[in-house]
């Protein structure tokens, strides 16, 4: 009786105390989310609407007009389709809690990821920047988290201000090296036995 007793209280405290809705994601560096991504991109958003994909179901794609390229075979003025884990098709609305809110006309920095010839934005909301503008009008990125989004792991993820020319260098510095900083993403290659064993 008494260990019933703890039990549901123990399970009262974890109702109250858990987020109701959260989405999580591993904390990368911003080399590693370049070693992750296909494309790093910046853009102003120039169209969007819903898609039903046959595995992930609702989903929107998103339109980005490039503006510059830190990584990636793509060109200023080209527009480049990615995809994020929330839409609305003909009424259904689908939500992944976490994922990026992007506008039309919005400028942003886009880390994407190909997932089986699919583009998406890497790692829900962290993968997607803010462009703003400082005092002297230069041009500086911040990390658009959106709340219920939970970043786990060690890695201190930052959330800027970065600089262009900052972000530029770190994005080359990552393509150059090509080896992951974070030990879950790191895999070790074992040499292949001889003679069969």
């Amino acid at each position: 009786m008494r260990q019933a007793r703890f039990a549901t209280c123990a399970a009262i405290l974890l109702l109250f105390t858990a987020p109701a809705w959260a989405s999580s994601v591993l904390g990368l560096s911003i080399e590693d989310q370049t070693r992750l991504s296909k494309l790093v991109v910046t853009g102003e958003v120039v169209a969007q609407r819903g898609v039903i994909h046959a595995d992930s179901g609702v989903e929107t794609a998103v339109n980005l007009r490039v503006t510059e390229v830190f990584k990636g075979d793509v060109r200023p003025g080209d527009v480049v389709v990615f995809h994020t884990r929330s839409g609305e098709v003909d009424g259904v609305i689908s939500g992944a809690v976490g994922e990026a809110r992007l506008r039309v006309g919005q400028e942003v920095l886009v880390f994407i990821e190909d997932i089986d010839g699919r583009l998406y934005n890497l790692g829900l909301s962290m993968g997607v920047w803010k462009v703003q503008l400082d005092r002297g009008r230069r041009a500086h990125f911040t990390r658009a988290l959106e709340e219920g989004l939970d970043i786990v792991g060690d890695v201190e993820v930052e959330t800027g201000p970065v600089t262009i020319t900052d972000m530029a260098r770190r994005v080359d510095a990552a393509v150059r090296q090509p080896a992951f900083d974070h030990p879950l993403l790191q895999v070790r290659l074992v040499p292949a036995t001889q003679g069969g064993k």
